[in-house]
């Protein structure tokens, strides 16, 4: 700034604007900076003080509930030291109460509320501030808007803005050569708080230019004015207020832990539009050492938006990869259903993909080999396993599957040619959603496949993932939700084609996708019955994703309120399988230990760890019999048979919670 629970519901439409851009309501709009952010982006939602007075609580709910903008841009402040001091009531209705009936009328919603406020928060005697550094407000312009942060932090997905900016010119006649900042002109700093509001960055962020003098920075568009010293001036205030800014920079820089998607990863389209928010979620797999570190975590938004280009449907942010999958919890050789259908899917493809003995078969992502195990053992084929968490990567060499613990790409392409020759099959199953850079990965295989090998990709169907209303197999790993067309528009541009689509049972409704160099296989007709039946369907028009999310909000709240009122009946509930469907769906549905007593999980990793988020233990099936619910919330639903097989001596009931809460005897 310038220097001196229950009950919780969705809008029933997540783009209430009825297109593709992000509304933001930006209060203060004829401020300094609200002048500057106009002429950046002439549609934003500026009304005036007459159209909106934001110390009128009644005024403010009206506005933003008539509106819903998706991003509240907060500028509007009393910022002069001298207007403060001289009218602390009115300063404090303005920063203090005004922000809070903001804050206060995003209670319900998914809006993101964007605050403005100071670097003077900071103590003020050191510089280099990070956003983690103590608070000492020194004066009561600070104190007020460190009163603001406080109201802002109510709303889940927030970020406080601590910065320090002034008009474009500097035209007083002296500045301060003994105290230093991060002040920046409003012409430069408006684009960056303008990004920063778009980003998916939450919590507190600096922002600001280079440490340097206020001589130093008056310099830059006064070269006349004069130097003067603090003691020289009839108030006093802070020596240091300068600046660190390596979270924001980061971030710009790409090193950051998360970034925005503005871009289809397959057509390159920015014509993206938002259909589903499932608000603030920690990531899905990132287990806990205790309840309270679970409850703790960093949360990101869970948005999904849909390619009007290609039908793309993908997350609105991307996690580091590196963050997600260097050490990893899920084994897949633990669910015996999943061994079934690695062996059958080696069984079945050895005459129709010609695969003999000695051939070479890859598996990008194999987790702990249970794939290539089956295939190894049914085929007689040697097998290399591409994995990047260590611990796993680990336990599959333990199994005697070769195994190169890296993230797939061009150079690990290179070195299985290298040391191994060319595959005649490569696999990725339940990989492909997880890729950001999709054209790279399909480059890095169109470098090493066989001239007549194939690619095979596995991945839940985004048709059934709209029909059956899996809305929680949304997590942070699945980057996108995938129908057959886009695949086959990104398979032409790396010279490859998809040459049959076959769909399989298993997770709830996945589908086999079969790829080779073009021209080196035929296309059989079950390519064209896919994009016909997806074009029939009405799944590449936004309107049928937006009908889905009004029965997802109605999904979220009857779980939520049927669970709530078994356990104010006394129930006793509990939960298997520590997934990260599982997490998705506790999270969004904000169920925690006052609902779920524990989760039962037979991977050794998950035990006596927590769930993120939520906080509930997970513990092994031995609690079931010692301590029984009445009723266990079949977290992992896609293998219920399975599960329900093998836990009906509890003697509780089953809840299987998608497509809609279904109670089942044991």
């Amino acid at each position: 700034m310038p220097t001196p629970d229950d009950g919780f519901r969705v809008p029933a439409a997540c783009s209430p604007h009825g297109d593709n851009t992000v509304q933001i309501l930006l209060t203060g709009g004829s401020g300094l900076l609200g002048t500057e952010l106009l002429k950046l982006d002439s549609d934003l939602l500026a009304p005036s003080h007459e159209e909106l007075d934001i110390t009128d609580a009644s005024a403010v709910a009206d506005y933003v509930a008539a509106h819903l903008p998706d991003i509240i841009l907060h500028a509007a402040a009393m910022t002069s030291n001298r207007e403060v001091e001289a009218n602390p009531e009115a300063a404090r209705k303005v920063n203090v109460d005004g922000t809070a009936n903001l804050a206060h009328a995003c209670d319900g919603t998914r809006i993101r509320f964007v605050y403005l406020s100071t670097d003077y928060v900071y103590k003020g005697d050191r510089g280099d501030y990070s956003e983690s550094d103590e608070v000492a407000p020194c004066n009561l312009y600070a104190s007020l808007k460190l009163a603001g942060e406080e109201a802002v932090r109510r709303v889940p997905n927030h970020l406080i803005i601590r910065a320090s900016f002034g008009a474009s010119e500097f035209d007083y006649p002296g500045a301060f050569s003994d105290k230093w900042s991060s002040k920046e002109y409003v012409d430069v700093i408006a684009p960056k708080i303008l990004d920063a509001a778009r980003s998916p960055l939450t919590g507190v962020l600096n922002l600001g230019g280079e440490r340097r003098s206020l001589y130093e920075y008056a310099l830059e568009s006064n070269p006349h004015v004069n130097k003067i010293e603090r003691q020289n001036s009839a108030h006093d205030s802070p020596a240091d207020t300068s600046l660190n800014l390596d979270r924001w920079n980061d971030y710009v820089d790409g090193r950051g832990i998360v970034h925005g998607v503005r871009n289809c990863r397959v057509c390159g389209s920015s014509d993206l539009v938002k259909y589903l928010d499932l608000g603030m979620l920690p990531l899905a797999n990132n287990l806990a050492a205790s309840a309270q570190d679970a409850i703790d975590m960093e949360r990101f938004p869970m948005q999904v938006l849909l390619c009007q280009g290609c039908s793309l449907s993908q997350l609105s942010v991307v996690i580091d990869p590196g963050v997600l999958f260097s050490h990893y919890t899920y084994r897949s050789s633990i669910n015996q259903a999943y061994i079934r259908h690695c062996r059958e899917m080696a069984r079945s493809l050895k005459e129709p993909l010609q695969i003999e003995s000695g051939d070479l078969v890859v598996d990008i992502a194999g987790n702990d080999g249970a794939l290539l195990a089956e295939f190894r053992d049914e085929l007689g084929v040697s097998v290399v396993n591409v994995d990047p968490a260590e611990n796993i990567s680990a336990i599959a060499e333990s199994r005697g599957i070769t195994t190169i613990n890296k993230f797939w790409s061009q150079e690990v392409a290179q070195e299985i040619l290298d040391q191994y020759g060319r595959p005649k099959l490569i696999t990725a199953t339940n990989v492909f959603a997880h890729v950001d850079d999709v054209s790279g990965f399909l480059a890095a295989v169109r470098h090493c496949l066989h001239e007549k090998g194939t690619l095979l990709l596995e991945f839940p169907y985004a048709m059934d993932f709209i029909e059956h209303r899996e809305f929680d197999t949304i997590y942070f790993e699945h980057l996108s939700y995938v129908l057959i067309r886009p695949v086959t528009r990104l398979a032409a541009t790396e010279g490859m084609q998809v040459f049959d689509v076959q769909k399989q049972d298993i997770h709830g409704g996945t589908v086999r996708v079969f790829l080779g160099i073009e021209g080196a296989q035929d296309v059989k007709l079950s390519v064209a019955e896919f994009l016909e039946k997806e074009e029939r369907g009405g799944f590449h028009d936004a309107a049928i994703y937006r009908k889905w999310t009004g029965e997802i909000d109605a999904l979220i709240d009857d779980l939520a309120g049927q669970l709530k009122r078994l356990k104010r009946e006394g129930a006793k509930i509990a939960a298997f399988a520590a997934s990260a469907k599982g997490n998705t769906l506790l999270n969004a549905c904000r169920l925690g230990i006052a609902e779920i007593d524990y989760i039962v999980d037979d991977t050794p990793e998950k035990i006596g760890r927590f769930s993120p988020g939520t906080g509930i233990p997970i513990v092994d099936r031995s609690v079931l019999a010692d301590d029984p619910p009445d009723y266990l919330v079949i977290l992992a639903w896609n293998f219920a048979r399975e599960i329900i097989r093998n836990t009906s001596t509890f003697g509780g009931k089953f809840i299987i919670p998608i497509p809609a809460f279904k109670i089942i005897e044991s």
